[in-house]
């Protein structure tokens, strides 16, 4: 027997727990009715293992081959390469029936044609796909028009806001209009203030300036008593 660790074993061990694997869902499919839509699922898997399997196969013939044309350098005897090759043989058997089995198994799934079609009835399979496309078609259409209806509402409140808006602005102008007005009339009141007090400081800085230093001494005087008596009637 070869090392263990000689790659011809490793690659061996990989193909084995894949030939082991295919085995088991080969068992779980063959224990399925025909019809069954596993059986289906099941084959496929196989067969996709089976030619990863298969390809392995060939590499370990071409590498035993190889070793058989010169013993020294690869240290393997012929007892061993004997041995390899009846494991490689055995192997592809078995892979080869596994893949036949469910090959065979597909053929008749792709012969029923889809779950559910009778051959021999095929224009009811037709009014079938006629009734489920209509009743498609038919929900679509419902959909689209409810769809529409609350587009329209949407809409319908959109334009409602829009007019609000409108309105309120049409009231905020008036206001900033009369606010306007009531600005001018103010400055209008203002420059007329200004005129008059411009006008009685002229008046004033003329009397002053006609009465002299005595006159304005007077003045102050004057107002001065007028400022206490005003002072008395208030407090007494």
């Amino acid at each position: 027997m070869g090392d263990v660790n000689d790659p011809f074993y490793l690659v061996k061990d990989e193909i084995q727990a894949t030939v082991d694997k295919v085995r088991g869902v080969l068992e779980r499919m063959e224990r399925l009715p025909e019809g069954n839509s596993e059986r289906q699922r099941y084959a496929s898997q196989i067969t996709s293992e089976c030619e990863s399997v298969q390809w392995q196969l060939e590499e370990l013939d071409r590498a035993t081959a190889m070793a058989e044309q010169d013993f020294m350098r690869f240290k393997v005897d012929a007892n061993e390469l004997a041995s390899r090759k009846r494991w490689t043989a055995a192997t592809k058997s078995t892979v080869a029936n596994a893949e036949r089995a469910a090959r065979s198994v597909l053929d008749a799934a792709k012969r029923r044609g889809p779950a559910g079609f009778d051959p021999s009835n095929a224009s009811g399979y037709d009014q079938g796909i006629a009734a489920a496309n209509d009743d498609y078609l038919n929900r679509e259409a419902d959909n689209q028009q409810l769809l529409m209806r609350k587009q329209d509402a949407d809409l319908d409140d959109i334009s409602a806001s829009i007019q609000r808006l409108g309105q309120v602005g049409l009231t905020i102008g008036e206001e900033l209009e009369t606010q306007g007005k009531m600005i001018d009339e103010l400055e209008q009141d203002v420059d007329g203030t200004n005129s008059r007090l411009a006008a009685a400081q002229r008046k004033m800085n003329q009397v002053l300036k006609k009465a002299g230093v005595k006159g304005q001494m007077c003045i102050i005087v004057i107002l001065t008593a007028i400022l206490i008596i005003l002072f008395l009637i208030a407090f007494m």
